[in-house]
């Protein structure tokens, strides 16, 4: 029996590095939807993370597709409200009592398991959507990472026909 190696380059194996900081259109992949890590001290059920991914458009820096990740937890909502604006939608009911993302996430429903987020597909409006995002990098165990600053409000008049929506400036300002 012959056997080989699997080898690899150096620079895969330290990882891409972040893109610059800065604002970026990108374009809706899809949801990954999945449990947090951690459960909630009060309840001890664990949140759900959407993690939207998001291809880089329009930028020649970069030789190869770039994706980047919103986790979007669903104990943020305004985040979420933010991450649909981006996209020129509005959430469905917005003005009603319980907005909601726009489409549905059982989608297939040989594979739906409502207590199970990694089942869940969404089918819907912002599937294709582009939006303009800002970037930024942080620290994480060491090394700079990705994160999203803030989601760039699309929808037309949104200060004037939703005056309570304060959308935020950087999603990761502590305080």
């Amino acid at each position: 029996m012959t056997g080989f190696k699997m080898g690899f380059s150096q620079d895969k194996l330290e990882g891409m590095q972040p893109v610059p900081d800065g604002q970026y259109k990108v374009l809706f992949v899809e949801f990954k939807p999945a449990h947090s890590k951690n459960a909630n001290q009060v309840t001890g059920k664990k949140s759900i993370n959407l993690n939207a991914k998001v291809k880089i458009l329009e930028h020649p820096e970069f030789e190869q597709e770039r994706f980047l990740i919103a986790s979007l937890n669903e104990g943020v909502p305004s985040f979420i409200q933010d991450f649909v604006h981006s996209f020129g939608l509005e959430m469905e009911d917005q003005l009603g009592d319980n907005p909601s993302i726009p489409g549905v996430f059982d989608a297939d429903k040989s594979k739906f398991k409502e207590d199970d987020p990694s089942t869940w597909v969404y089918a819907g409006p912002l599937t294709a959507k582009t939006a303009i995002w800002e970037v930024g990098t942080s620290d994480y165990n060491g090394r700079p990472v990705n994160q999203i600053r803030r989601f760039i409000c699309s929808v037309p008049d949104c200060a004037t026909r939703f005056p309570k929506i304060r959308h935020s400036t950087d999603m990761n300002k502590k305080g």
